[in-house]
Protein backbone atom coordinates (compact mmCIF):
# COMPACT_ATOMS: atom_id res chain seq x y z
CA UNK A 1 0.00 0.00 0.00
CA UNK A 2 1.41 3.20 -1.09
CA UNK A 3 2.06 5.90 1.49
CA UNK A 4 -0.44 8.51 -0.49
CA UNK A 5 -3.08 6.20 0.00
CA UNK A 6 -2.66 5.48 3.42
CA UNK A 7 -2.60 9.07 4.15
CA UNK A 8 -6.06 9.50 2.21
CA UNK A 9 -7.39 7.09 4.25
CA UNK A 10 -6.13 8.86 7.42
CA UNK A 11 -7.84 11.66 6.47
CA UNK A 12 -10.72 10.02 5.68
CA UNK A 13 -11.23 8.55 9.67
CA UNK A 14 -11.23 12.30 10.73
CA UNK A 15 -14.78 13.01 10.37
CA UNK A 16 -15.26 10.47 13.52
CA UNK A 17 -12.00 11.06 15.40
CA UNK A 18 -13.76 11.77 18.68
CA UNK A 19 -16.62 9.31 19.55
CA UNK A 20 -17.09 9.93 23.29
CA UNK A 21 -15.55 12.59 26.24
CA UNK A 22 -15.27 11.68 29.80
CA UNK A 23 -12.97 11.51 32.87
CA UNK A 24 -9.26 10.69 31.66
CA UNK A 25 -8.01 7.41 32.05
CA UNK A 26 -5.80 6.51 34.93
CA UNK A 27 -3.90 3.52 33.49
CA UNK A 28 -2.61 2.86 30.10
CA UNK A 29 -5.22 0.67 27.98
CA UNK A 30 -3.58 -3.58 27.13
CA UNK A 31 -3.28 -3.77 23.33
CA UNK A 32 -5.16 -6.96 22.94
CA UNK A 33 -7.19 -8.24 20.12
CA UNK A 34 -9.46 -5.28 18.88
CA UNK A 35 -9.22 -2.69 21.90
CA UNK A 36 -8.78 0.67 21.06
CA UNK A 37 -8.75 3.21 23.23
CA UNK A 38 -11.98 5.63 23.22
CA UNK A 39 -11.99 9.44 23.15
CA UNK A 40 -11.47 11.25 26.57
CA UNK A 41 -11.33 14.92 28.27
CA UNK A 42 -7.90 16.03 28.94
CA UNK A 43 -7.94 19.82 30.55
CA UNK A 44 -5.39 22.06 28.90
CA UNK A 45 -4.65 25.74 29.75
CA UNK A 46 -3.51 26.29 26.04
CA UNK A 47 -4.14 24.93 23.14
CA UNK A 48 -0.66 23.33 21.55
CA UNK A 49 -0.03 23.96 17.71
CA UNK A 50 -1.44 21.86 14.95
CA UNK A 51 -4.78 20.00 14.24
CA UNK A 52 -6.12 16.46 14.35
CA UNK A 53 -5.56 16.61 10.32
CA UNK A 54 -1.84 16.63 11.34
CA UNK A 55 -1.76 13.91 14.19
CA UNK A 56 -3.24 11.93 11.83
CA UNK A 57 -0.64 12.18 8.99
CA UNK A 58 1.96 12.04 11.30
CA UNK A 59 0.50 8.66 12.25
CA UNK A 60 0.50 7.34 8.95
CA UNK A 61 4.01 7.98 9.04
CA UNK A 62 4.85 6.50 11.83
CA UNK A 63 2.90 3.75 10.19
CA UNK A 64 4.75 3.62 7.10
CA UNK A 65 8.04 4.10 9.27
CA UNK A 66 7.91 1.42 11.58
CA UNK A 67 6.99 -1.33 9.88
CA UNK A 68 3.13 -1.03 10.89
CA UNK A 69 1.79 -3.97 8.42
CA UNK A 70 3.96 -6.11 10.50
CA UNK A 71 3.12 -4.93 13.89
CA UNK A 72 1.29 -6.91 16.55
CA UNK A 73 -1.41 -4.81 17.03
CA UNK A 74 -2.74 -2.54 14.31
CA UNK A 75 -6.23 -2.65 14.36
CA UNK A 76 -8.08 0.24 12.03
CA UNK A 77 -4.49 1.92 11.65
CA UNK A 78 -5.12 3.48 8.28
CA UNK A 79 -8.17 2.80 7.63
CA UNK A 80 -11.71 5.05 6.91
CA UNK A 81 -12.17 4.22 10.78
CA UNK A 82 -11.84 7.16 13.65
CA UNK A 83 -8.87 8.10 14.45
CA UNK A 84 -9.87 7.53 17.91
CA UNK A 85 -10.26 3.79 17.34
CA UNK A 86 -6.69 2.90 16.05
CA UNK A 87 -5.22 0.23 18.30
CA UNK A 88 -3.37 2.09 20.88
CA UNK A 89 -3.67 5.74 20.39
CA UNK A 90 -5.83 8.19 22.45
CA UNK A 91 -7.48 10.92 21.07
CA UNK A 92 -8.77 13.42 23.88
CA UNK A 93 -10.34 16.96 23.78
CA UNK A 94 -7.64 19.46 24.09
CA UNK A 95 -9.26 23.45 24.39
CA UNK A 96 -12.42 22.63 22.32
CA UNK A 97 -10.45 20.23 19.34
CA UNK A 98 -10.17 16.57 19.10
CA UNK A 99 -5.88 15.79 19.52
CA UNK A 100 -3.91 12.85 19.67
CA UNK A 101 -2.87 12.63 23.52
CA UNK A 102 -0.95 9.40 23.80
CA UNK A 103 0.33 6.38 22.48
CA UNK A 104 0.89 3.03 23.35
CA UNK A 105 2.78 0.84 21.36
CA UNK A 106 4.89 -0.89 23.71
CA UNK A 107 6.14 -4.78 22.58
CA UNK A 108 4.37 -4.07 19.21
CA UNK A 109 7.33 -5.38 16.84
CA UNK A 110 8.34 -1.29 15.77
CA UNK A 111 10.91 -1.33 13.24
CA UNK A 112 12.89 1.19 12.09
CA UNK A 113 14.01 4.88 12.80
CA UNK A 114 11.80 6.99 14.85
CA UNK A 115 10.86 9.33 11.80
CA UNK A 116 10.91 13.45 12.60
CA UNK A 117 7.39 13.70 11.93
CA UNK A 118 6.90 12.30 15.52
CA UNK A 119 7.09 16.29 16.17
CA UNK A 120 3.90 16.98 14.92
CA UNK A 121 2.27 15.01 17.81
CA UNK A 122 2.47 18.58 19.81
CA UNK A 123 -0.65 17.47 21.93
CA UNK A 124 0.54 14.36 23.09
CA UNK A 125 1.40 13.55 26.69
CA UNK A 126 2.33 10.11 26.79
CA UNK A 127 4.40 8.09 24.44
CA UNK A 128 5.14 4.88 25.23
CA UNK A 129 7.69 2.75 22.68
CA UNK A 130 9.04 0.54 25.32
CA UNK A 131 10.66 -3.50 24.64
CA UNK A 132 10.25 -2.84 20.64
CA UNK A 133 13.97 -4.17 20.56
CA UNK A 134 14.26 -3.27 16.38
CA UNK A 135 13.66 0.08 17.31
CA UNK A 136 17.08 1.61 15.70
CA UNK A 137 18.25 5.17 15.29
CA UNK A 138 18.97 8.07 17.14
CA UNK A 139 16.11 9.82 19.17
CA UNK A 140 15.40 12.64 16.69
CA UNK A 141 15.56 16.24 17.59
CA UNK A 142 11.60 16.50 16.87
CA UNK A 143 10.86 14.66 20.01
CA UNK A 144 12.04 17.07 22.06
CA UNK A 145 9.91 19.56 20.77
CA UNK A 146 6.28 17.27 22.56
CA UNK A 147 6.84 19.97 25.31
CA UNK A 148 3.30 18.76 26.68
CA UNK A 149 4.65 15.08 27.53
CA UNK A 150 4.43 13.74 30.85
CA UNK A 151 5.51 10.06 30.21
CA UNK A 152 7.99 9.26 28.04
CA UNK A 153 9.06 5.26 27.86
CA UNK A 154 11.97 4.19 25.30
CA UNK A 155 13.17 1.16 27.42
CA UNK A 156 14.10 -2.17 26.09
CA UNK A 157 14.61 -0.73 22.85
CA UNK A 158 17.93 -0.17 20.37
CA UNK A 159 18.08 3.44 20.10
CA UNK A 160 21.94 4.97 20.07
CA UNK A 161 23.35 8.15 20.15
CA UNK A 162 23.36 10.91 22.80
CA UNK A 163 20.77 12.42 25.06
CA UNK A 164 20.72 15.82 23.60
CA UNK A 165 20.72 18.92 26.16
CA UNK A 166 17.06 19.53 24.41
CA UNK A 167 15.81 16.75 26.96
CA UNK A 168 15.42 19.92 28.96
CA UNK A 169 12.26 21.36 27.13
CA UNK A 170 10.25 18.26 28.02
CA UNK A 171 9.95 20.15 31.98
CA UNK A 172 6.41 18.58 32.02
CA UNK A 173 7.46 15.06 32.49
CA UNK A 174 6.66 12.84 35.22
CA UNK A 175 8.48 9.84 33.99
CA UNK A 176 11.15 9.35 31.78
CA UNK A 177 12.21 5.61 31.54
CA UNK A 178 15.50 4.97 29.03
CA UNK A 179 16.15 2.01 30.90
CA UNK A 180 18.00 -0.86 28.68
CA UNK A 181 19.36 -4.61 29.12
CA UNK A 182 22.61 -5.13 29.72
CA UNK A 183 22.95 -8.12 27.47
CA UNK A 184 22.00 -8.21 24.13
CA UNK A 185 18.46 -7.40 23.25
CA UNK A 186 18.28 -9.96 20.11
CA UNK A 187 19.67 -12.87 22.57
CA UNK A 188 16.50 -12.04 24.73
CA UNK A 189 18.37 -13.05 27.82
CA UNK A 190 15.74 -13.77 30.59
CA UNK A 191 17.73 -11.99 33.70
CA UNK A 192 18.99 -15.44 34.89
CA UNK A 193 23.04 -15.15 36.22
CA UNK A 194 23.22 -18.40 35.31
CA UNK A 195 23.10 -18.37 31.65
CA UNK A 196 24.70 -14.82 31.54
CA UNK A 197 27.73 -15.76 30.13
CA UNK A 198 25.83 -17.43 26.57
CA UNK A 199 24.84 -13.86 25.68
CA UNK A 200 26.32 -10.96 24.34
CA UNK A 201 26.88 -7.33 25.95
CA UNK A 202 24.28 -4.89 24.52
CA UNK A 203 25.93 -3.08 21.98
CA UNK A 204 23.48 -0.97 21.16
CA UNK A 205 22.58 1.94 23.77
CA UNK A 206 22.52 5.49 24.70
CA UNK A 207 26.19 7.23 24.67
CA UNK A 208 27.42 10.39 26.07
CA UNK A 209 27.49 12.13 28.65
CA UNK A 210 24.43 13.29 30.29
CA UNK A 211 23.19 16.84 29.60
CA UNK A 212 23.35 19.27 32.72
CA UNK A 213 20.13 20.61 31.21
CA UNK A 214 18.37 17.41 32.70
CA UNK A 215 17.91 19.21 35.90
CA UNK A 216 15.15 21.10 34.38
CA UNK A 217 12.69 18.04 34.82
CA UNK A 218 11.84 19.78 37.77
CA UNK A 219 8.54 17.56 37.57
CA UNK A 220 9.86 14.19 37.36
CA UNK A 221 9.25 11.59 39.60
CA UNK A 222 10.16 8.07 37.90
CA UNK A 223 13.95 8.22 36.46
CA UNK A 224 15.58 5.30 34.94
CA UNK A 225 18.72 5.34 32.58
CA UNK A 226 19.91 1.85 33.79
CA UNK A 227 22.31 0.02 31.32
CA UNK A 228 22.43 2.82 28.97
CA UNK A 229 26.14 3.49 28.18
CA UNK A 230 26.57 7.02 29.57
CA UNK A 231 29.64 7.98 30.48
CA UNK A 232 31.33 11.17 32.10
CA UNK A 233 30.23 12.82 35.64
CA UNK A 234 26.66 12.76 37.09
CA UNK A 235 25.88 16.74 36.72
CA UNK A 236 25.22 18.29 39.77
CA UNK A 237 22.20 19.60 38.57
CA UNK A 238 20.35 16.35 39.24
CA UNK A 239 19.98 17.82 43.03
CA UNK A 240 17.21 20.20 41.45
CA UNK A 241 14.74 16.84 40.57
CA UNK A 242 12.59 17.78 44.31
CA UNK A 243 10.01 15.77 43.37
CA UNK A 244 11.75 12.69 42.11
CA UNK A 245 11.19 9.47 44.17
CA UNK A 246 13.01 7.11 42.06
CA UNK A 247 16.38 7.35 40.44
CA UNK A 248 18.19 4.37 38.83
CA UNK A 249 21.24 4.63 37.45
CA UNK A 250 23.04 0.92 37.31
CA UNK A 251 24.98 -0.15 35.00
CA UNK A 252 26.04 2.77 33.30
CA UNK A 253 29.72 4.05 33.28
CA UNK A 254 29.56 6.87 34.71
CA UNK A 255 32.22 7.94 36.60
CA UNK A 256 33.94 11.00 38.77
CA UNK A 257 32.42 11.80 42.65
CA UNK A 258 28.84 11.37 43.14
CA UNK A 259 27.54 15.14 43.71
CA UNK A 260 26.32 16.09 47.34
CA UNK A 261 23.17 17.77 45.87
CA UNK A 262 21.88 14.35 45.73
CA UNK A 263 21.56 15.15 49.08
CA UNK A 264 19.07 17.66 48.47
CA UNK A 265 16.49 15.05 46.66
CA UNK A 266 14.29 15.03 49.76
CA UNK A 267 11.45 13.42 48.34
CA UNK A 268 13.78 10.60 46.82
CA UNK A 269 12.63 6.93 48.09
CA UNK A 270 15.24 4.57 45.69
CA UNK A 271 18.35 5.48 44.95
CA UNK A 272 20.36 2.96 42.48
CA UNK A 273 23.87 3.90 40.94
CA UNK A 274 25.52 0.62 41.14
CA UNK A 275 27.76 -0.94 38.82
CA UNK A 276 29.66 2.48 37.30
CA UNK A 277 33.02 4.25 38.25
CA UNK A 278 32.00 6.47 40.44
CA UNK A 279 35.16 7.03 42.81
CA UNK A 280 35.30 9.21 45.79
CA UNK A 281 34.32 9.35 48.87
CA UNK A 282 30.11 8.68 49.67
CA UNK A 283 28.54 12.17 50.37
CA UNK A 284 27.69 12.77 53.75
CA UNK A 285 25.17 14.86 52.24
CA UNK A 286 23.01 11.47 51.41
CA UNK A 287 21.78 10.87 55.40
CA UNK A 288 19.74 14.03 54.63
CA UNK A 289 17.76 12.02 52.31
CA UNK A 290 15.03 11.48 54.66
CA UNK A 291 12.43 9.83 52.33
CA UNK A 292 14.86 6.98 51.36
CA UNK A 293 13.72 3.41 51.71
CA UNK A 294 16.46 1.85 49.01
CA UNK A 295 20.08 3.13 48.49
CA UNK A 296 22.28 0.65 45.92
CA UNK A 297 25.59 1.83 45.18
CA UNK A 298 27.29 -1.29 45.10
CA UNK A 299 30.25 -2.10 42.53
CA UNK A 300 31.77 1.12 41.96
CA UNK A 301 35.23 2.43 43.05
CA UNK A 302 34.15 4.51 46.48
CA UNK A 303 36.87 5.60 49.33
CA UNK A 304 36.89 6.66 52.64
CA UNK A 305 34.90 5.70 55.20
CA UNK A 306 31.39 5.66 55.77
CA UNK A 307 28.96 8.63 56.75
CA UNK A 308 28.18 8.32 60.11
CA UNK A 309 25.00 10.15 58.45
CA UNK A 310 23.61 7.44 56.82
CA UNK A 311 22.21 6.56 60.80
CA UNK A 312 20.21 9.21 60.30
CA UNK A 313 17.90 7.58 57.96
CA UNK A 314 15.01 6.72 59.47
CA UNK A 315 13.14 4.97 56.45
CA UNK A 316 16.03 3.16 55.28
CA UNK A 317 15.20 -0.61 54.42
CA UNK A 318 18.05 -1.43 52.34
CA UNK A 319 21.42 -0.50 51.88
CA UNK A 320 24.27 -1.63 49.69
CA UNK A 321 27.34 -0.58 49.35
CA UNK A 322 29.25 -3.84 48.57
CA UNK A 323 32.26 -4.59 46.07
CA UNK A 324 34.02 -0.63 46.84
CA UNK A 325 36.64 0.39 48.42
CA UNK A 326 35.72 1.62 51.63
CA UNK A 327 37.76 1.89 54.60
CA UNK A 328 37.54 2.64 58.47
CA UNK A 329 35.49 0.92 60.84
CA UNK A 330 31.53 0.13 60.28
CA UNK A 331 29.83 3.81 62.64
CA UNK A 332 28.32 2.69 65.62
CA UNK A 333 25.08 5.29 63.83
CA UNK A 334 24.04 1.97 61.35
CA UNK A 335 23.09 0.11 64.80
CA UNK A 336 20.41 3.13 64.44
CA UNK A 337 18.78 1.92 61.44
CA UNK A 338 16.13 0.54 63.38
CA UNK A 339 13.83 0.20 60.24
CA UNK A 340 16.33 -1.77 58.14
CA UNK A 341 15.66 -5.39 56.53
CA UNK A 342 18.79 -5.67 54.63
CA UNK A 343 22.35 -3.88 54.63
CA UNK A 344 25.37 -5.54 52.30
CA UNK A 345 29.08 -3.89 53.10
CA UNK A 346 30.77 -6.61 51.53
CA UNK A 347 33.96 -6.78 49.29
CA UNK A 348 35.35 -3.37 50.93
CA UNK A 349 38.63 -2.83 53.26
CA UNK A 350 36.06 -2.11 56.24
CA UNK A 351 38.44 -2.46 59.72
CA UNK A 352 38.27 -2.33 63.43
CA UNK A 353 35.20 -4.54 65.24
CA UNK A 354 31.44 -5.03 64.48
CA UNK A 355 29.77 -1.92 66.51
CA UNK A 356 28.03 -3.91 70.18
CA UNK A 357 25.12 -3.06 68.81
CA UNK A 358 24.42 -3.44 65.50
CA UNK A 359 21.93 -6.55 64.72
CA UNK A 360 20.81 -5.71 67.95
CA UNK A 361 17.01 -5.47 69.43
CA UNK A 362 16.38 -2.33 68.34
CA UNK A 363 16.76 -3.83 64.74
CA UNK A 364 14.09 -5.97 65.28
CA UNK A 365 13.20 -6.09 61.77
CA UNK A 366 17.07 -6.75 60.18
CA UNK A 367 17.19 -10.04 58.39
CA UNK A 368 20.60 -10.29 56.79
CA UNK A 369 23.75 -8.26 56.88
CA UNK A 370 26.53 -9.15 54.53
CA UNK A 371 30.13 -7.93 55.59
CA UNK A 372 31.86 -10.73 54.80
CA UNK A 373 35.31 -10.06 52.75
CA UNK A 374 36.85 -7.14 55.02
CA UNK A 375 38.83 -6.59 57.21
CA UNK A 376 37.03 -6.80 60.44
CA UNK A 377 38.37 -7.79 63.79
CA UNK A 378 36.99 -8.83 67.14
CA UNK A 379 34.37 -11.29 68.06
CA UNK A 380 31.32 -12.53 66.28
CA UNK A 381 28.00 -9.87 66.89
CA UNK A 382 25.78 -11.57 69.76
CA UNK A 383 22.35 -13.26 68.46
CA UNK A 384 19.47 -11.84 69.26
CA UNK A 385 16.29 -13.82 69.09
CA UNK A 386 13.59 -12.72 67.28
CA UNK A 387 10.05 -14.17 66.89
CA UNK A 388 8.25 -14.40 63.79
CA UNK A 389 4.87 -13.35 63.07
CA UNK A 390 2.66 -15.41 62.61
CA UNK A 391 4.92 -18.03 62.59
CA UNK A 392 2.04 -20.80 63.54
CA UNK A 393 1.61 -20.86 60.09
CA UNK A 394 4.79 -22.87 59.89
CA UNK A 395 4.56 -24.79 62.80
CA UNK A 396 4.26 -28.29 60.54
CA UNK A 397 7.67 -27.84 58.94
CA UNK A 398 9.94 -30.22 61.23
CA UNK A 399 12.38 -28.15 63.61
CA UNK A 400 11.22 -25.04 62.58
CA UNK A 401 11.52 -22.91 65.78
CA UNK A 402 9.04 -19.61 66.70
CA UNK A 403 12.06 -17.42 66.26
CA UNK A 404 14.95 -16.52 64.35
CA UNK A 405 18.18 -14.65 63.73
CA UNK A 406 19.85 -12.06 61.73
CA UNK A 407 21.74 -13.38 59.07
CA UNK A 408 25.39 -12.54 59.66
CA UNK A 409 27.47 -13.63 57.00
CA UNK A 410 31.02 -12.69 58.03
CA UNK A 411 33.28 -14.59 56.13
CA UNK A 412 37.00 -13.63 54.62
CA UNK A 413 37.53 -11.66 57.76
CA UNK A 414 40.11 -11.29 60.90
CA UNK A 415 37.54 -12.52 63.44
CA UNK A 416 38.28 -14.33 66.25
CA UNK A 417 37.02 -15.76 69.55
CA UNK A 418 34.55 -18.66 69.73
CA UNK A 419 31.24 -18.84 68.29
CA UNK A 420 28.35 -18.66 70.44
CA UNK A 421 26.20 -21.03 70.94
CA UNK A 422 23.40 -19.55 68.63
CA UNK A 423 25.29 -19.93 65.74
CA UNK A 424 26.43 -23.62 66.63
CA UNK A 425 22.78 -25.02 67.24
CA UNK A 426 22.39 -24.03 63.30
CA UNK A 427 25.12 -25.93 61.06
CA UNK A 428 24.05 -24.95 58.08
CA UNK A 429 24.79 -21.05 58.85
CA UNK A 430 28.49 -21.92 59.69
CA UNK A 431 29.48 -21.69 55.89
CA UNK A 432 28.56 -18.00 56.39
CA UNK A 433 30.82 -17.48 59.29
CA UNK A 434 33.89 -19.74 57.70
CA UNK A 435 36.90 -19.35 56.36
CA UNK A 436 38.18 -16.43 58.27
CA UNK A 437 41.60 -14.94 56.67
CA UNK A 438 44.81 -17.04 56.79
CA UNK A 439 45.51 -16.94 60.35
CA UNK A 440 42.31 -16.27 61.90
CA UNK A 441 39.33 -18.78 63.24
CA UNK A 442 37.40 -19.61 66.23
CA UNK A 443 38.79 -21.83 68.65
CA UNK A 444 35.17 -23.91 68.82
CA UNK A 445 34.85 -23.88 65.51
CA UNK A 446 34.06 -27.50 63.59
CA UNK A 447 36.83 -29.54 62.72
Amino acid sequence: MKKTLLSALALVALSGAVTSCGKEQNAAPQLTGNTSVRATATPVVEAPAGSITSDSLALVDLFNSLNGMEWSYSNNWVSDRPVATWAGVKVSDVAGAPRVTALYLGANKLRGELPKSIGQLTALRTLQLQYNRELTGSIPAELYQLTQLRSLRLRFTSLTGTLSPSIGQLSQLDTLDLSNSRYDLSMWWNGDPATAKEHRPNGKTLSGELPREIGQLTKVRYLDLSFQGFTGALPTEIGALKSLKYLSLYGCRLSGELPASLGALDQLEYLSAGLNDFSGELPASLGSLKSIREIHISGNKLSGSIPASLGALKTLQQLNLAGNQLTGSIPAALSQLEGLYVIDLSRNKLSGSIPTDFGGAQQELLLAANLSHNELTGAIPARIKRYLPEAAKYAHIHGLPDYGYTLFVLSGNKLSGTIPAEYLAYPKTLSLLLPQQTGYGFTNQPK
